[in-house]
C-alpha cells in the first residue's frame, strides 16, 4: 500500500468563477483537468463571491462538504441548504448557483467508475477500496490500521491499495473518509 499526505500548503491555488481551487489529486495522474479526462479528482475550494456559479461537467458525480459554513443553494432552480455535516451528492452537470461564502472539500467522480464515497466519521472499517483518502478538517490523529498518522487541518492523507489490503482507521475527531473503487 503505498501513503502519502498532501499538505494544502503545497498547493498552488487556481481560479474559477466564484473564487480560488486547490488541486489535491487528479487521477490518473496525467490527466487534464480542462478535458474531463480525468476519474476522478479531489479538490478544494474557496467561495468568495455570491451569487457564485459551479462549474458543470458532464458525465461526472460530485461530492461536496462545506469545511467553515453553510451552504445555501439553487440547484437547477430550487433552493437547497446544507450543514458543515452534510454531504451534498449531485450529478455534476446540474445547474448550481451558491449564495454561501466560505470553503468547501470536492470529489468529482467520472461516471465510469464502479464505486465512490463520502462520509464523515471516526472510523473506517475493513475497507478493501483502490483508493482511501483521509480530509482533515482539523488537527487529527489517525490510528491506520496499527500505524498512527498525524494530519494538520486541510491535510489529505492518500491510501493507494492495489494489493486490496484490508484497512481499519480510527481517528480522534470526525474526518472525511473518500473510498474509490475503479
Amino acid at each position: 500500500m503505498k501513503i502519502k499526505i498532501i499538505s494544502k500548503d503545497s498547493i498552488k491555488p487556481s481560479v474559477w468563477d466564484g473564487g480560488e481551487t486547490f488541486e489535491y489529486l487528479i487521477y490518473p495522474e496525467d490527466s487534464i483537468y480542462i478535458e474531463r479526462s480525468f476519474l476522478f479528482r479531489i479538490s478544494s475550494a474557496s467561495i468568495t463571491k455570491t451569487p457564485s456559479h459551479f462549474t458543470r461537467f458532464l458525465g461526472f458525480k460530485r461530492y461536496l462538504v462545506m469545511l467553515d459554513n453553510v451552504l445555501e443553494i439553487d440547484r437547477n432552480n430550487k433552493k437547497e441548504f446544507y450543514t458543515e455535516s452534510d454531504i451534498f451528492k449531485f450529478p455534476s452537470n446540474d445547474e448550481i448557483i451558491s449564495y454561501s461564502l466560505g470553503n468547501d472539500f470536492n470529489l468529482m467522480v467520472a461516471d465510469s467508475v464502479a464505486f465512490s464515497s463520502v462520509e464523515l466519521s471516526n472510523e473506517l472499517k475493513n475497507s478493501t477500496s483502490d483508493f482511501v483518502f483521509i480530509f482533515a478538517k482539523k488537527p487529527t490523529s489517525l490510528q491506520l490500521n496499527n500505524q498512527e498518522i498525524t494530519l494538520k487541518s486541510n491535510d489529505l492523507l492518500c491510501l493507494e491499495n492495489s494489493g486490496k489490503d484490508t484497512i481499519t482507521i480510527s481517528s480522534n475527531e470526525k474526518v472525511l473518509f473518500i473510498s474509490v473503487q475503479l
